[in-house]
């Protein structure tokens, strides 16, 4: 979606995709990344995802990046730290401990904005993008990542029919037809998502699958 999409729902604090939680799939499926010890996790239409403090305290600097500036400065006011705030390129570098958000249009980062990186995490960023907009979120994601990067890619699936997106839903053959000429692609596991309580039930979803890939940057 557009970027003025999800400043207006940051507004709006519609905000029913971010989780309270650390994701189940994030923690069973990480260590298989084999992200080396310290590294720096790239983690694109961040939010305020809890999910960064989880990869964090597995000792790794996070680098986030997400447009909403009420997003950034939620997700450290969270975590009672203040940030140093510095001109990135055309985003603005948040940092404070072990995190460094890059606020702007994540289609307007460059490497050069976000330095060194040696995995990534999509937990809900390629879902968020409608279809026609799907393939240019993965070149500029693969354009930010060295060769040989590894990382996990989660997607949802549900009937076609069911919902309207975000979040869209992407199964394993849209998935590799999007990846694969940049990536090997390795399906990790399924599992059903509660739908109560997250609003899309009220959107006409039954039921949801969350399906974690782990993908590997083709040297």
């Amino acid at each position: 979606m557009k970027a003025e999409f999800w400043l207006d729902k940051w507004k709006l604090n519609e905000i029913g995709f971010h989780q309270e939680s650390t994701n189940e799939s994030l923690q069973a499926h990480w260590p298989s990344v084999r992200a080396p010890a310290g590294g720096a996790v790239l983690v694109p239409l961040c939010g305020k995802s809890l999910d960064m403090c989880w990869l964090a305290e597995q000792g790794h600097a996070i680098i986030g990046i997400e447009v909403s500036a009420l997003a950034c400065t939620a997700f450290f006011a969270g975590l009672e730290l203040k940030p140093r705030i510095e001109e990135s390129g055309e985003l603005l570098s948040m940092s404070a401990g072990p995190y460094r958000l890059l606020r702007g249009d994540f289609f307007a980062s460059t490497v050069a904005d976000i330095g060194a990186v040696d995995a990534f995490y999509d937990r809900a960023a390629l879902v968020a993008m409608p279809p026609d907009m799907q393939p240019d979120y993965v070149r500029q994601l693969i354009g930010l990542l060295p060769p040989g990067t590894v990382g996990i890619v989660n997607c949802v699936e549900y009937p076609s029919d069911a919902m309207e997106g975000p979040p869209f839903s992407i199964d394993e053959a849209r998935l590799r037809q999007l990846l694969s000429p940049y990536c090997r692609v390795e399906r990790c596991a399924s599992r059903e998502v509660e739908v109560l309580g997250s609003g899309l039930k009220e959107r006409g979803l039954a039921r949801l699958t969350e399906t974690v890939y782990r993908v590997r940057v083709n040297p």
